[in-house]
């Protein structure tokens, strides 16, 4: 027992530091910035934290006029993004797992550049492709009688969000690329040949074969995605800063602006911990989505 009773102390002794990391850096900050949701505190007149309650959350839920069209922005950024890199690395997963496709070592090494960039690195590239002055993609498309006039791709409130999605799905869609394709590998040959002696083939068998055996991996590459794409917020403000006015800002645009930029800490708080909220109801969601499924197979 005494042993046993060393061995756990010592054991103890070297979780420790991750330990003290995970209170300092992720416990007390979450809960320091949901008391602060709970007070009043604007830098500029405010000396310290005045408890209001509520407060907050009362003017962001009934007085913010910006603040449903920023949720519904987010809800664009999330989803779309999401989406968008699902199908398209669905696609690139079954182009690399074909049979036909050469060289696949060289173009799964080329798609994992954009992964690997950093963020800020994406975004710089992707506002200097983009600028409506001087941008490559301005050049071409008027070289090639796309266009006549060059188009302000960040700056038009009609073109901003497709230009917004391309780049995410561009920095983001080579992680479920590999997802998938290492779901693809995990499928046994012999389901695939014994519904082809059915009579399944082509699109048949990815519907019925394909996609039902790829549902686990497909909801934990949605999970992982948009709870990432909702905290993007490097990626928006890089390439917009949330404008033309607020045209393009997201919850964490808006909490950053609300506290660095206004200095209404107590409120960005209350914008933080809302957030929180909303990614914790998706993680419970997709979880509650995942044991459904894993009943059934397991059924």
């Amino acid at each position: 027992m005494a042993k046993l009773s060393r061995r756990r102390r010592v054991a103890f002794f070297f979780i420790l530091p991750a330990l003290l990391f995970l209170i300092g850096f992720g416990i007390y900050p979450l809960g320091y910035v949901i008391y602060l949701s709970f007070t009043k505190y604007f830098l500029l007149m405010d000396k310290a934290p005045h408890f209001i309650g509520l407060g907050n959350f009362k003017e962001i839920l009934f007085s913010d006029p910006n603040f449903y069209g920023i949720l519904w922005h987010t809800v664009i950024w999330v989803f779309g993004s999401t989406l968008f890199q699902i199908t398209l690395g669905i696609g690139a997963a079954l182009l690399l797992d074909s049979k036909f496709l050469k060289l696949k070592g060289l173009f799964r090494g080329l798609m994992m550049v954009s992964w690997v960039m950093p963020v800020i690195t994406v975004g710089i590239t992707w506002r200097w492709f983009l600028n409506g002055d001087w941008g490559v993609m301005n050049y071409y498309m008027n070289y090639f009688h796309i266009i006549k006039n060059y188009i302000n791709w960040l700056g038009n409130k009609n073109t901003v969000w497709w230009v917004l999605l391309l780049a995410s799905t561009w920095k983001g869609f080579p992680y479920t690329a590999v997802m998938f394709l290492a779901g693809l590998q995990s499928i046994p040959p012999e389901l695939y040949e014994a519904a082809k002696v059915d009579g399944a083939s082509g699109g048949k068998l990815f519907r019925y074969v394909t996609i039902p055996l790829m549902k686990p991996v497909i909801v934990l590459v949605s999970l992982i995605s948009s709870i990432s794409t909702w905290n993007n917020f490097r990626m928006i403000w890089v390439l917009t800063q949330g404008g033309p006015g607020y045209s393009t800002s997201v919850l964490s645009v808006y909490t950053y602006t609300t506290a660095f930029g206004f200095f209404k800490f107590g409120k960005a708080a209350a914008l933080a911990t809302l957030s929180f909220v909303v990614v914790l109801t998706i993680a419970a969601f997709y979880l509650y989505i995942s044991k459904a499924y894993k009943l059934n197979w397991e059924g």
